[in-house]
């Protein structure tokens, strides 16, 4: 156990060294032993002496010529001799300061801090903060004059005050620190939980790195099969273009040859038949329909001839209000043999040439009777007759003057266009427009379809069945028709 000097005050000088026993003297300083203690070597020493020694000398002993060398503090053994220690406290000694003989040295602290009139002694304020310090034989003196100790009531209560303040300080201090670790610990636990979400997230970004890879190269693969079917589009692009030239070569043929077939009949009307042309059974079936009603003549195989009894017997004696001839191998001629009857015709409402051979001139005759005006035809079917462009171009014109049609139905992409211009922006009569079974109608025509439903305000119905229109384009169809109210759009 380390020992240390005693508190006493060195403030002193022997009254008779030189008759102080030597036992009595550390053998390091050579001056009367305080605080003796004793090594494992058997010496003595200071216990000031032997410690700083030992500090600076890393353990050796302070006696010289001791080989003893490992020393630590704990090995030094206080002197407990009560014979030694009585003897040390009872040299006579001197006080330096205020000049007293014969003093014990074991009574010199008692001295130094209560009889001493030299001694230095601190004011008994010392405890509210006063600094003042000086002789023992001036304290009465001061005390007198000390303004803490006139101010000690006022300086207690602050002082008071401030040890109050302290210990809120203190406590408020152990509460801040109680919060912070507690808020810390829910801190960690909140770190903790967010270290797992990490990682399940983690683990979830991994898959769909995975699957996004996966993903990639499907979308690779196809766009390698959209390459190929592009490839494959272009080429009946191709194919399709030239069919549909040579349908326009084919179609202009028709038209060279129908007006030479027209050319002939005129002759033949001109000069009369050789014979006269008769279809009792014809005849019978008109017969039988009632006036201003339906004559209902399709799928009876007609041609261009049985269509001067239709108008004599159906148009002018039945003044028949809808006549359906479709589904018969009628051309352009009969087509204008019907034409020319409505120049003079005021009963005929609908007119169904539907699945015909009508083609785009014998749309031009009809076209041409229905523009005057001078019919009151609302419902023309002309779906299936192989009208082209050219024919679709025929009725768009009419449509810009007429005012009686309220039915319409055809077939095509650059004829929905020409149409839907004119249906647009000129006519305003036109209520409901077939187009249904046209499987040359396709995803060209819907912009054109959806700027009638725009601006159109008359078109109450419009059929799209079984056309050539993908599903986004009937999407875009239906969201347009949305917005037209009592509008119906049958796809």
């Amino acid at each position: 156990m380390a020992i240390t000097s005693p508190s006493t005050t060195t403030n002193f000088e022997y009254m008779d060294k030189t008759s102080i026993d030597k036992d009595l003297n550390c053998e390091f300083c050579n001056n009367p032993l305080v605080g003796p203690v004793s090594t494992p070597c058997k010496h003595t020493f200071c216990s000031v002496c032997i410690e700083n020694k030992i500090k600076k000398t890393g353990g050796a002993c302070a006696k010289s010529k001791c080989n003893n060398k490992s020393m630590v503090l704990e090995d030094l053994t206080p002197v407990t001799e009560r014979i030694v220690l009585n003897m040390l406290d009872r040299l006579l000694v001197k006080c330096i300061s205020c000049g007293m003989t014969n003093i014990q040295r074991g009574l010199f602290e008692k001295h130094a801090t209560k009889s001493c009139l030299k001694a230095a002694v601190f004011c008994m304020a010392t405890d509210i903060k006063c600094p003042w310090t000086g002789p023992s034989e001036q304290l009465k003196q001061h005390i007198f004059t000390c303004s803490y100790e006139q101010l000690r009531p006022v300086l207690c209560e602050i002082m008071q005050d401030n040890r109050h303040l302290k210990e809120k300080i203190q406590h408020m201090s152990e509460q801040c620190l109680k919060n912070h670790q507690l808020h810390l610990k829910e801190l960690q636990e909140t770190n903790q939980r967010l270290n797992i979400n990490v990682e399940q997230l983690n683990k979830i970004l991994y898959q769909q790195k995975n699957q996004l890879k996966a993903l990639r190269n499907e979308v690779k693969q196809l766009k390698e099969l959209i390459m190929q079917d592009t490839s494959q589009i272009s080429d009946r692009q191709i194919e399709t273009q030239r069919d549909k030239n040579e349908i326009i070569l084919v179609n202009e043929r028709c038209t060279k040859h129908e007006t030479q077939i027209n050319h002939l009949t005129d002759k033949i009307n001109v000069k009369g038949d050789i014979f006269t042309y008769h279809n009792p059974q014809l005849e019978i079936n008109i017969s039988k329909c009632h006036s201003r009603t339906t004559v209902d003549l399709s799928k009876q195989q007609l041609l261009d001839r049985d269509l001067k009894t239709v108008v004599k017997q159906a148009l002018t004696e039945k003044e028949c209000t809808r006549l359906d001839i479709g589904y018969n191998s009628i051309t352009s001629v009969g087509a204008s043999i019907v034409a020319d009857a409505l120049k003079q015709n005021t009963t005929l409402e609908e007119l169904n040439f539907h699945n015909n051979c009508v083609s785009d001139l014998g749309v031009h005759s009809l076209a041409k009777i229905l523009s005057s005006n001078t019919s009151i035809v609302k419902s023309l079917e002309l779906g299936s007759n192989g009208i082209t462009d050219k024919g679709a171009e025929h009725l768009a014109e009419m449509l810009k003057t007429n005012r009686s049609i309220t039915w319409l139905a055809l077939a095509g992409d650059r004829g929905v266009r020409l149409l839907a211009n004119t249906v647009t922006h000129q006519n305003s009569n036109l209520l409901i427009l077939s187009l249904h079974v046209n499987k040359s109608i396709s995803d060209a025509s819907v912009d054109a379809i959806i700027d009638i439903l725009q601006h159109n305000r008359s078109l109450k119905k419009l059929w799209m069945q079984d056309c050539n229109i993908s599903e986004d384009g009937k999407m875009k169809l239906r969201e347009a028709a949305k917005s037209k109210q009592n509008f119906s759009l049958y796809m």
